[in-house]
């Protein structure tokens, strides 16, 4: 009987752990935009990839990214505007880094509180504000969550 106690709050502990390691990267996303297509990871989505990174300076990690070509007729700021409003919906606002440059950096960020994860929309620098060639949607977590 000893023994069973004892492999019964092992296993008890290992699906607690496995569950709280599960949490810190689950992030509510908002659908992309419709009519967007998924690509692959690129030399253009690696690029993205560097600019979100360097946006972000250690206050979030990427954990993954998935990349959306939209219609070239929607502009960047309808896309903004469609993830904002689903975010909303779910209670989420996007955080203003005091960093953030208006017209310069085209990252937003939503921080999730409880899990200190968070979502991120981003575009190419180059893009042009009148065709969005490329969009990434990022799941990030704060650094001290992935330790």
């Amino acid at each position: 009987m000893g023994k069973w106690k004892l492999w019964s709050s092992v296993v008890v502990m290992a699906f607690c752990a496995w569950g709280c390691g599960m949490a810190e990267t689950r992030v509510i996303q908002p659908k992309p935009p419709d009519g967007a297509k998924e690509v692959q990871a690129s030399g253009e989505t690696r690029s993205l990839d560097a600019e979100v990174k360097t946006f972000l300076r250690d206050e979030f990690t990427i954990v993954s990214a998935r990349y959306f070509q939209p219609a070239s007729e929607i502009p960047w700021i309808s896309i903004s505007k469609s993830v904002q409003n689903q975010m909303a919906e779910k209670s989420f606002k996007r955080t203003m880094f005091e960093w953030y440059e208006p017209g310069l950096d085209f990252v937003e960020v939503y921080p999730q509180e409880k899990n200190r994860g968070a979502f991120a929309l981003a575009i190419p620098k180059e893009s042009r504000l009148d065709s969005v060639r490329l969009i990434g949607f990022y799941v990030l977590s704060a650094p001290s969550a992935a330790k």
